[in-house]
């Protein structure tokens, strides 16, 4: 299916996510990987173990970087903007609900990207063509 099948609405929709996603996964990812103390910081993170914060890091690099294929063809490439909804929302869900739930959220350290996920969130629900993705019907659907 080619793009002329969605709206030109949804298309922007989608560009806006991958460039949302290239802007900002992109220098995160760089700089947890190659200043992750710097990071950690400046960002006000709490201590963490520099293996798995490094796995982070690369994985946003990863998804900052494939959005810039989703640039080209949104359609084609919207499994990535789908694969963050679901890496985010399990996270909010699994880790964000459950610490504030036990009172062990500090928002002091975890509000930017907290509400930086929200709102990837949010414009990943408007944006994806979840009938294209997960039923092969048209995108413009």
């Amino acid at each position: 299916m080619g793009d002329n099948q969605i709206s030109d609405l949804k298309m922007k929709g989608l560009k806006f996510q991958y460039w949302f996603t290239a802007l900002s996964a992109i220098p995160l990812g760089l700089a947890i990987v190659l200043f992750p103390e710097w990071t950690r910081k400046t960002l006000r993170w709490k201590e963490q173990d520099r293996f798995i914060m490094g796995i982070s890091g690369s994985v946003y690099f990863a998804f900052g970087t494939l959005s810039l294929l989703g640039l080209k063809d949104p359609v084609k490439w919207s499994p990535i903007l789908l694969l963050q909804f679901l890496y985010k929302v399990t996270w909010m869900a699994g880790v964000v609900a459950v610490m504030a739930r036990r009172g062990e959220l500090d928002m002091r350290s975890s509000a930017l990207l907290v509400s930086g996920y929200a709102a990837m969130i949010a414009g990943d629900i408007w944006a994806v063509p979840w009938g294209y993705l997960l039923g092969g019907r048209d995108p413009s659907e």
